[in-house]
């Protein structure tokens, strides 16, 4: 994406310098390329989104969360370690 917003900036930015485009084309360009460095990044952020996994065994799991519920009933009868 970087790669391309150099490139098309740059670019842009030359046609300008050099007289090939006008103003108002290479406001039109640089909007282009902006854009389609952001579209992507925007519908690939809405609907690709990795899927949540646990990293810990289901046994490990269980194991916190006893723990937790332990500590808590141990809190609500005034019990510390």
């Amino acid at each position: 994406m970087s790669t391309g917003l150099t490139f098309g900036s740059i670019s842009a930015l030359f046609g300008l310098t050099h007289g090939i485009i006008n103003q108002g084309q290479y406001t039109i360009l640089v909007t282009v390329v902006i854009g389609s460095a952001v579209v992507p990044t925007f519908i690939a952020q809405t609907w690709f989104l990795p899927r949540q996994t646990s990293i810990v065994s289901p046994e490990l799991a269980a194991e916190v969360k006893a723990g937790v519920e332990e500590d808590i009933v141990g809190a609500v009868r005034g019990e510390s370690e």
